[in-house]
């Protein structure tokens, strides 16, 4: 569980390309099964990165986010954008994506203002 903020260029009706910078922050829970007793530890994932976006219908887009998680480590994630309008000026959005380094699927959900 998580949030996140991102800004950008929407090339709405220009182009088929937009690129965002972003954050995020979520709160996973680490299983080590390596250990013989059950115990797990929760840690927090702060990410900052660079997502571009390419369209490939009206409301579908194809997306890629190179980051930094905990100035640690580089995670790409790869994924597709559904967004559908409420009005000219704003979207809900779903975003299904996977953590290459992670090997982790996640679920974005977005609330997206100034789709103009």
């Amino acid at each position: 569980m998580g949030f996140g903020m991102e800004a950008g260029t929407w090339k709405k009706d220009a182009g088929k390309f937009s690129y965002f910078i972003g954050t995020s922050m979520i709160w996973a829970e680490n299983n080590n099964v390596n250990v013989k007793t059950s115990t797990s530890q929760n840690q927090v994932l702060l990410s900052f990165y660079l997502k571009g976006q390419y369209k490939l219908t009206s409301h579908l887009y194809m997306t890629a986010a190179p980051g930094i998680v905990n100035l640690t480590y580089f995670e790409l994630q790869t994924g597709l954008r559904y967004v559908i309008p409420l009005s000219n000026v704003i979207g809900i959005g779903i975003e299904p994506a996977y953590a290459f380094h992670q090997n982790q699927l996640v679920v974005n959900a977005n609330l997206h203002f100034a789709l103009r």
